[in-house]
């Protein structure tokens, strides 16, 4: 295993890159994401730990996405055989490596949510409800493009959901739930 230190903005990994190791976020975070043939960013997801690409036993793959550091961050990245040898030979390591994975699996579970079920508003309600901080911290602009939406979409929800009294936004600008039930209710019914 090696650790390396990314910068702020560096790509870790690029989309359709041949990869022979299991990267590892240690600390920081990325944003992972794929480019379309418009060369227009789809966002998938934020990590913050924890594996950075899917797990395949012979490794003879490539990256599913682009993988961009958000902030600086440290990376282990581990050879794939000997992490397989790793395995076979220390369960305990074998257990928090499932753990990742199920985390990942939410990741999917999300992405699938936000991206084919949910439509504009529910996206941002989903966002609020459970990414509020992390809304809060990113310019407009990147909220809308982490949602898959335009700009002009995100402000005219906000506003709406200022109107309905469900949001509001206090004097530093950061926006504050008021009303959690209803909040939730705009996902909920996507759900179905």
């Amino acid at each position: 295993m090696r650790i390396k230190r990314y910068q702020k903005g560096e790509l870790i990994l690029y989309e359709e890159e041949k990869i022979s190791s299991l990267y590892f976020l240690l600390q920081g975070e990325a944003k992972i994401y794929k480019v379309n043939r418009f060369d227009g960013e789809i966002f998938l997801g934020f990590l913050k730990e924890g594996f950075l690409i899917d797990y395949k036993q012979d490794f003879k793959t490539k990256s599913f996405a682009n993988v961009e550091c958000k902030v600086e961050s440290l990376v282990a990245c581990f050879e794939a055989e000997k992490f397989n040898i790793l395995l076979g030979d220390y369960p305990k390591i074998l257990q928090v490596f499932f753990k990742e994975l199920l985390k990942k699996m939410t990741l999917y579970e999300e992405l699938i949510q936000r991206e084919l079920v949910f439509d504009s508003t529910a996206k941002v309600a989903y966002a609020l409800k459970f990414h509020l901080k992390d809304f809060n911290i990113h310019r407009k602009n990147e909220s809308a493009a982490f949602l898959n939406i335009q700009p002009e979409t995100l402000s005219r929800i906000l506003k709406k959901l200022h109107r309905e009294g469900i949001i509001q936004t206090n004097k530093v600008g950061k926006i504050e739930i008021l009303d959690e039930d209803k909040l939730q209710m705009i996902f909920k019914q996507d759900i179905r």
